[in-house]
């Protein structure tokens, strides 16, 4: 199966890039999106692999990629990748976010 990324979570992807950008170098930015990126992958090979998110959405699941946390649903064709959060964020802000991206 394949995924595709919500413009939510390229968004997501932006801001993480330019945190670590600032932080540490783009090098480093680069490689922490990398590394989630090929996670995608993963979780479209496996889509199942995730932890249910039943208090988000029956649909939603939940990956983990390092110190961030992949939120996705099955599609008809592909999975859609809706968010990327820090694990350490408020996960109850996040979930609102994804509801109501239903």
């Amino acid at each position: 199966m394949r995924f595709r990324v919500a413009v939510s979570a390229e968004q997501d992807l932006d801001e993480i890039f330019a945190y670590w950008a600032d932080r540490a170098g783009p090098e480093t930015a680069d490689r922490i999106i990398d590394a989630i990126i090929e996670r995608f992958a993963l979780i479209g090979e496996f889509p199942q692999a995730g932890r249910a998110c039943d208090d988000i959405s029956p649909a939603v699941r939940c990956f983990p990629a390092g110190k961030y946390l992949i939120y996705y649903r099955k599609a008809r064709r592909a999975v859609e990748i809706v968010h990327v959060f820090h694990g350490a964020r408020k996960q109850a802000r996040s979930i609102s976010t994804v509801r109501r991206e239903k």
